[in-house]
């Protein structure tokens, strides 16, 4: 079991690290030939610390303040999901499956981060 955890009193940057560090070790054992389970709780403080550091960046907002390329971010991390036959042992397979928890302010579906995710 490995766990990265990141709390909203941490640095921006490492909040929206964070995400891609545990993904990046999800790949490392799943080209070991394991099945790993990824959870990621919650997306959407993810997408606030890449409009926190869009901001910063003076780069242009999108819908509610977020960057433009939210939805992009968010297919990249998920499709990095599904089962692979490893390099070295074409017997060796293995697995991520992703489960993101999105926390939409105030139950709003209409919310860009879960109108990413789901679309």
């Amino acid at each position: 079991t490995a766990l990265v955890a990141n709390t909203s009193n941490m640095p921006v940057a490492a909040r929206e690290a964070s995400i891609y560090t545990g993904i990046t070790l999800a790949e490392y054992f799943r080209d070991m030939g394991l099945n790993v389970a990824m959870m990621a709780d919650s997306t959407s403080r993810w997408a606030e610390a890449l409009r926190e550091i869009s901001g910063r960046l003076g780069e242009m907002p999108a819908d509610s303040g977020y960057p433009a390329y939210l939805a992009a971010r968010l297919a990249s991390f998920y499709e990095r999901a599904g089962k692979v036959k490893c390099l070295g042992n074409p017997e060796r397979e293995g697995s991520v499956t992703i489960v993101g928890a999105v926390s939409p302010p105030g139950g709003d579906f209409a919310d860009p981060v879960t109108s990413a995710t789901l679309g």
